[in-house]
């Protein structure tokens, strides 16, 4: 049996107890003509959390297909030489796409049934692509004042709907139409929601969350939120912000001191505002991502309002096993309270193994024992040698380390986690980096152990851990933000 077909039942098997409505073959083949990297891979967004969407993997020199019968219009996401665009694909599509050169961000060109929109998806993108990068939007939302960073979103949608408008849209499809606008959207009002959050959980010591003036916010309303539009990443990051930013501001804009209770309101204002598949994807979302960061009691408690609300479907399936797993874990937190543990460190003592029942394995090969970081500050790394990103901030990971004294060095460790699934690869960054501090692995790539333990979703990824263990800072500041991440680790060994 051909690994192409086992790859088309596979996705089709995937695929099938979403969509159980009438279905329409579908069709997707990609051709590289000069690849220079020799992999890339094919991610279905058919549960819209990228853990237990489908992914496979494809010789850049044989080329890719994927093939099966869907009844609503899904996004499947190209991904080659750390770049990744999306692939709009309806029912009854038949699409090549051939990458002319070497670069899926800039040299594609789609052919067949659904090839018109995809074109003006790739170009759209290919116009628009820094409005689209995270690291990008990031750096403004922390190096420009807000009323400033505002017109700069709202100048963004401008030519954005101007690029999108010149177009014939009568040759799109309604579906694909919609995606577009919503796109453009919601890239609009998740930036903006985002910007006091993202400036607020740049520091511990941080303990309010600004407010937006109500004006820039007249167009947030409930018209904003449909179902319709969880295709699109942009709408998903916009309800997870616009549950963050008016739960945020519902606590009197004070940032919450643990997870439990921040959890417990975020999920307590979903209930009330949120509907439908939109309602079930963020909670079940929240607690695929963030249920090892709470206590079990908190994870029984979510979980089963899942269960509740979604009559035990497809998402409480999926997250079965992990909530399962976390909730058999022991419970130090009465009922009626919650655990310190948060953005602001707790004065709770006895020391939790953040990394209990995770395998992490040193250079040698032999298993690390996590128990001897008991009463240590940790600054943890998540990388792995193929991550570009990652590699560019190892430099000031070495400054940062040498800005610390031999004494505080025997209160800080500095652990390396590589997700890499080649570990000769691994080992060979490690020589060829020159780097500072415990290295282990748990590997895997994306399907590591410590990906799902921690939810990580895009890597480098930081983490702060305070000398109890518990998780301070689970998107700590980079090496590179220098004094910020500096003064941040400061303020842990002085407590």
């Amino acid at each position: 049996m051909s690994s192409v077909f086992m790859r088309k039942l596979f996705l089709l098997i995937l695929i099938l107890p979403l969509w159980v409505y009438s279905q329409i073959p579908t069709h997707l083949k990609v051709h590289f003509e000069k690849p220079s990297k020799d992999s890339c891979s094919i991610i279905v967004e058919n549960d819209y959390i990228d853990e237990y969407d489908p992914k496979f993997n494809y010789s850049t020199h044989s080329g890719c297909e994927v093939s099966a019968p869907i009844s609503l219009p899904i996004i499947c996401r190209l991904n080659y030489d750390s770049q990744s665009v999306n692939i709009f694909l309806e029912p009854g599509d038949d699409l090549d796409v051939n990458v002319i050169h070497d670069s899926i961000l800039y040299d594609l060109k789609c052919t067949g049934k659904g090839a018109e929109q995809n074109n003006f998806l790739s170009s759209f993108f290919k116009e628009f692509h820094s409005d689209f990068d995270h690291v990008m939007m990031k750096d403004k939302m922390l190096n420009t004042a807000l009323d400033a960073y505002e017109m700069k979103l709202f100048d963004q949608r401008k030519k954005q709907l101007a690029f999108y408008n010149k177009q014939d849209k009568s040759k799109f499809s309604k579906a694909f139409n919609d995606y577009m606008e919503g796109t453009i959207k919601y890239q609009y009002y998740g930036n903006l929601l985002s910007y006091p959050i993202t400036n607020a959980n740049q520091s511990t010591t941080i303990l309010k969350v600004n407010a937006i003036p109500e004006v820039m916010l007249e167009g947030v309303t409930s018209k904003l939120i449909n179902d319709g539009a969880l295709i699109s990443d942009r709408y998903r990051e916009f309800i997870n912000y616009y549950v963050i930013y008016y739960t945020s501001k519902g606590n009197g804009f004070n940032k919450f001191t643990d997870y439990n209770s921040s959890m417990e309101r975020k999920v307590m204002f979903a209930k009330s505002n949120l509907t439908g598949q939109k309602l079930i994807w963020y909670i079940a979302n929240f607690l695929n991502k963030d249920c090892n960061l709470v206590a079990p009691y908190t994870v029984k408690v979510v979980y089963g309002q899942l269960q509740e609300i979604e009559k035990n479907g497809l998402y409480t399936q999926l997250l079965k096993s992990k909530c399962e797993a976390r909730m058999k874990a022991k419970d130090t937190t009465a009922k009626n309270t919650t655990t310190p543990a948060g953005t602001v460190p707790s004065a709770q003592t006895g020391y939790k193994n953040p990394f209990e029942g995770v395998v992490l394995k040193d250079l040698t090969g032999k298993v690390y024992n996590t128990n001897q970081l008991e009463g240590k500050v940790i600054f943890v790394d998540f990388w792995a040698s193929w991550c570009g990103p990652c590699r560019q901030e190892f430099p000031y990971s070495k400054l940062l380390h040498d800005r610390f004294t031999e004494k505080e060095l025997k209160k800080l460790v500095f652990l390396y986690i590589s997700i890499d699934g080649n570990e000769t690869s691994w080992k060979n960054a490690v020589q060829v980096l020159g780097m500072k501090g415990t290295l282990v692995i748990s590997p895997g790539d994306w399907s590591s152990p410590i990906v799902s333990y921690f939810g990580i979703n895009s890597i480098p990824r930081y983490m702060l851990i305070d000398k109890d263990g518990k998780i301070v800072a689970p998107n700590a500041n980079r090496p590179s933000s220098g004094d910020q991440i500096y003064n941040d680790i400061q303020k842990l060994l002085a407590q």
